[in-house]
């Protein structure tokens, strides 16, 4: 099978095209050689042969959409919706992975496949009318969120830093979601593709229940203590989403998902997040 993978120079599309390469062909499409803001190029890679498209790559810094909203909706939503028309002309299937940041966050607890959008950024507004583009084409959505992996840092590398440098930390801990480990989405978008990926939204993020950056940061701390990398628990200072004056753009506060669909397709739900961060850390810390 041919795979094409978007924004292999990512998180998401790197872990893709590494689980999809031993065993099929994979086309990668890093930002070198698809320009979502390019017309003419995205027109070019929806011509290829092809049998499934996953699009991860996006514009995805808030602030970076606020601040150029055009743009933002060139990336996120026109190329969205161009590729997935090509995608339905052609009988590909197509995963378009969005984020949890389409819902409103209003409410706590976990949030349905079927809950309304209501995208409070213009990040969230490109990403909710790429997701209706996709499902009007019969595509697969794909909302992930706080992702981490081996394939570029984030959240909980910087945790594991600071601490074992002995700096101080901090982390918000009145926004609640859930955490999505690289593997764990490759193998299920494996799993989704060998179905048929079908059509509509699918949650795809680790099980155990929401939780904060805060609870994710004690909780990397603890882990370092239980592996003799920290002789001691650091402190985590604890922030409320309203004193980041570095997030200039709306972030909802509570977007935890409910993967019931994704768990009805796989047979089986998601590992508890604190599994997949634990093992994370503890690999991080094997190979520092």
């Amino acid at each position: 099978m041919r795979i094409a993978v978007t924004g292999t120079g990512g998180r998401v599309g790197r872990a893709l095209a590494d689980r999809f390469g031993p065993r099929h062909e994979v086309i990668e499409l890093p930002r070198e050689v698809l320009d979502l803001s390019d017309p003419d190029a995205v027109g070019q890679v929806s011509a290829g042969g092809f049998d499934v498209l996953l699009h991860p790559a996006a514009m995805t810094s808030l602030e970076g959409c606020l601040d150029a909203p055009l743009l933002a909706r060139q990336v996120n939503f026109e190329a969205t919706a161009r590729l997935a028309r090509c995608c339905r002309k052609a009988g590909r299937r197509m995963i378009f992975f969005s984020t949890d940041y389409v819902l409103g966050g209003d409410e706590a607890g976990l949030h349905a496949e079927d809950e309304a959008v209501d995208p409070r950024s213009v990040y969230a507004m490109t990403k909710a009318d790429a997701e209706e583009a996709v499902r009007e084409e019969g595509g697969c959505v794909m909302r992930v969120s706080w992702v981490f992996g081996p394939e570029r840092a984030a959240f909980p590398d910087q945790v594991v830093q600071r601490a074992l440098a002995g700096e101080s930390l901090a982390a918000v801990g009145d926004k609640t979601s859930l955490p999505c480990a690289t593997r764990d989405l490759a193998d299920w978008v494996e799993r989704v593709v060998a179905e048929g990926c079908p059509a509509g939204i699918l949650h795809a993020c680790q099980g155990g229940g929401p939780t904060s950056w805060h609870g994710m940061a004690e909780f990397i701390v603890a882990r370092l203590v239980e592996r003799g990398e920290l002789k001691e628990p650091v402190r985590v200072e604890e922030q409320r989403l309203d004193e980041m004056e570095v997030f200039r753009a709306v972030r909802p506060r509570h977007t935890a998902m409910s993967t019931a669909r994704l768990t009805d397709l796989l047979g089986e739900a998601p590992r508890d997040w604190r599994e997949a961060l634990g093992d994370y850390v503890d690999g991080v810390s094997i190979s520092r």
